[in-house]
């Protein structure tokens, strides 16, 4: 199921970085659930894909369903493999 594109990365530690979404909470589609450990694919261009799991969930505080969904891919993802406009697909 698709989740949204990719808007902005976020790097927060040396090689680790978080991947910003254009699905907010409040359009969240029914349906679609996602948790830490759920394997997602992450294609930019039709061209390059990248597998990867949510390693972990980003929420702002305070909280608010108009912020985005932000996840942590895999530690072996680069910020390289993930082009601003990717499109990140639920495989679970």
């Amino acid at each position: 199921m698709f989740i949204g594109s990719v808007v902005e990365t976020f790097e927060f530690s040396v090689g680790r970085f978080a991947i910003i979404t254009d699905l907010t909470y409040e359009r969240w589609p029914e349906g679609l659930k996602v948790q830490i450990g759920d394997s997602v694919e992450l294609r930019a261009q039709g061209t390059h894909v990248v597998r990867t799991e949510i390693m972990g969930i980003e929420h702002a505080s305070p909280w608010s369903p108009k912020h985005p969904f932000v996840f942590l891919p895999s530690p072996n993802v680069t910020k390289a493999d993930v082009p601003i406009g990717s499109e990140v697909w639920a495989l679970d």
